[in-house]
């Protein structure tokens, strides 16, 4: 076999026609700019690495199974129904499907070689940053263009410091004398170099008061993209013709274990996949199985913007398995796979996970409030040990165990208890639960295991005051602290936004000095406090106050939303003068909230 080189045209016909996919590889996860300096790499006729493609045939080849590569990719696992014939992850070739007898795997080079693919003759979809995902306007399908008239031998200053002007925009972009917009995939129909230079010819004719250099950039750029495409053997691969499944793992594993290219949870998924696939009696496709319940658990609760990766189902296998929580290739020994296998078919883990789901959105717990998803995996394993109990408000164990759980977690998570040695935390609780005599969540023993380990736990008065001092508006932990102000009557999904109580803008150093004449001190003290946790409140969208004042703002509520707000009742705090006794104020009524929520 050994090595052999192809261009990049002479490939893209193979591509889910003899070239697939094998089950141990990763979905597709490279975004806009990782495909762009792809492209722009190739044209400077950069290195790209090489590929190794698995060559298989007969009985052996049906056997495996095999993905499709994408074509049309979107960016998220959950969009709207609008749209059709894309794809977030890589489609299951299915098994009545014709192909040929003899076809290639990619062990290595998928990423590279679906960008090719998307770049050349597909679409990449893409959300507005702040839009809801449900929302089909949030979404807009761009392909790949070329900017012919940017200076090749000039370097973009920004991080991606490219030569080549590629860029993904919606179709039909306007042209303009400074920018005109070639699609790549249409440098597949110009088949020879002198079609090239006559297609740059006819583009230099239809445009305006072209200079000389612009037509030399247009040619430059249209002839450089030809040969990186047509002309050059660009796609250099190793074919492996061994028909072993172990021996591809291994090969896969080596691949990627030394670089950056695979997570570890990603490289486990794939020996998982490998060998449950290769169990004759009873085949299951790991990475189908546990990427098909994610995404289904992402739709369940789309309104609560969850975003769950395989990594954590495969984390909470490993755990309620027993076995270690930290990610080891030595875990997985045909024994200890042979076990996460059966628990896997009986259904139990995923009826613990969604236990643990539904209990957190209960809570009032949103994927913005949810700042570590391993602290979900402690209570996995208390619903998968007590055999998925019910914790329903309107039953005895749920009116006990409830509220510690909630303590659990938003300690846990205000107090960045997983934010070194996650996985010694998790193993912790598992013990704790283990051995707690009946199905009470062991709060206590848990909280003392992470305290020995040097960790904050609970909510004392001083954890509450430190909390407050180090997490502000721009805290990744704000909308979990804010969310916690709230309970028994949680904000249940994420269409709430963080609003300032007294306007952002009006607290403004430059504003208050200059529009109300303060005296820089004081206008700098008053800015200090803008981003406090006291000037902050979760409201929904459609309730947005924008800049109004706050005195004009809180006339027009109910007196319940004083409460549910926790805002000072004395009309004085209101004024901009007052606005530091206002934060002193709510900041104890939002101390004592916290604290008696939790006593």
């Amino acid at each position: 076999m050994g090595y052999q080189s192809r261009t990049i045209k002479q490939v893209l016909p193979d591509i889910n026609e003899s070239i697939f996919l094998p089950a141990i590889q990763r979905e597709f996860v490279w975004d806009t700019e990782q495909i762009v300096q792809l492209f722009d790499s190739v044209l400077r006729e950069y290195p790209i690495g090489s590929f190794i493609f698995w060559n298989l045939n007969g009985e052996f080849a049906d056997n495996q199974i095999k993905y499709y590569f994408v074509r049309n990719h979107i960016e998220d696992s959950i969009y709207p129904d609008d749209f059709d014939n894309v794809h977030h992850r890589n489609p299951k070739v299915p098994e009545y499907e014709q192909i040929p007898d003899s076809v290639s795997l990619v062990v290595d080079g998928q990423q590279r070689l679906s960008s090719f693919y998307i770049g050349l003759q597909g679409t990449y979809v893409e959300k507005q940053k702040y839009r809801q995902r449900k929302n089909p306007d949030a979404w807009t399908r761009k392909q790949l263009y070329l900017n012919l008239l940017s200076n090749p031998n000039n370097q973009t200053e920004d991080h991606l410091k490219l030569r080549y002007d590629f860029r993904f925009k919606e179709p039909n972009p306007t042209q303009s004398g400074e920018e005109y917009w070639f699609r790549v995939g249409d440098i597949l129909e110009i088949d020879t170099l002198e079609k090239a230079m006559t297609r740059a010819n006819e583009i230099a004719s239809e445009l305006e008061e072209v200079s000389d250099a612009q037509e030399h950039y247009i040619l430059k750029n249209l002839t450089t993209l030809y040969n990186a495409v047509h002309a050059r053997d660009i796609v250099n691969y190793y074919e492996e013709g061994n028909q072993d499944n172990e021996r591809i793992l291994d090969i896969f594993v080596r691949a990627n274990e030394g670089g950056t290219q695979l997570s570890k949870s990603e490289i486990l998924l794939s020996i998982a996949t490998s060998y449950w696939g290769s169990d004759e009696e009873n085949p299951i496709d790991a990475k189908e199985e546990i990427n098909n319940f994610v995404g289904n658990l992402n739709q369940a609760y789309v309104d609560e913007g969850y975003d769950f990766g395989s990594d954590f189902v495969l984390k909470s296998l490993l755990v309620v398995a027993d076995l270690s929580a930290e990610y080891q290739i030595r875990t997985f020994t045909h024994e200890n796979l042979a076990l996460m296998k059966e628990i896997w078919a009986n259904g139990v883990v995923q009826d613990a996970i969604e236990s643990t789901i539904d209990l957190i959105s209960d809570f009032g717990i949103t994927g913005r409030s949810l700042t570590s998803r391993n602290a979900l995996i402690p209570l996995v394993f208390y619903f998968y040990h007590n055999e998925n109990p019910s914790l329903t408000t309107d039953s005895q164990l749920g009116v006990q165990v409830r509220l510690r759980i909630l303590e659990w977690l938003c300690s846990a998570l205000l107090n960045s208890n997983f934010n070194s040695r996650p996985d010694q935390i998790i193993e912790d609780a598992r013990d704790a639960i283990k051995e707690a005599d009946d199905s009470q969540f062991p709060l206590e023993r848990i909280q003392r295991e992470i305290r020995t380990r040097g960790k904050a736990v609970g909510f004392s008065q001083e954890i509450v005051e430190d909390l407050f001092e180090e997490t502000d508006y721009n805290s990744t932990k704000i909308y979990l602290l804010l969310s916690v102000l709230y309970y028994p009557d949680p904000a249940h999904d994420d269409s709430y936004e963080i609003d300032h109580i007294f306007p952002r803008s009006l607290l403004e150093k430059d504003n208050l000095i200059e529009n109300y004449g303060f005296e820089p001190s004081k206008a700098e003290r008053y800015a200090s406090l803008r981003d406090h946790v006291a000037n902050l409140q979760l409201i929904e969208e459609n309730q947005s106050k924008g800049d109004q004042a706050f005195d004009e703002w809180i006339s027009t509520r109910s007196d319940q939303y004083y409460d549910r707000h926790h805002i000072p009742t004395d009309e004085r705090l209101y004024e901009l003068e007052n606005f530091p006794e206002f934060i002193e104020r709510r900041e104890e009524m939002l101390r004592d909230h916290i604290i008696s929520t939790f006593s």
